[in-house]
């Protein structure tokens, strides 16, 4: 089961507990956290293997450049 998959579950939980009225904010909080979290962490992981790429890119361009 992935991460992902795990979320669903429990935000399926979640929403029949919503559905019946109890009163258990914590796995709302959870689900929450963990979404904003997960977020911000892919969004800077995405930035960072960007400009890894274009690093990478330079580095060839340059070692093609040396070899001419």
């Amino acid at each position: 089961m992935t991460l992902e998959e795990l979320i669903k579950k429990i935000k399926a939980y979640r929403n029949d507990m919503v559905a019946r009225n109890y009163p258990y904010q914590e796995i709302s909080d959870i689900i929450t956290e963990w979404e904003k979290t997960h977020k911000d962490f892919k969004e800077e992981a995405d930035k960072e293997n960007e400009k890894l790429k274009k690093s990478y890119e330079e580095s060839v361009r340059q070692a093609n450049e040396r070899k001419e």
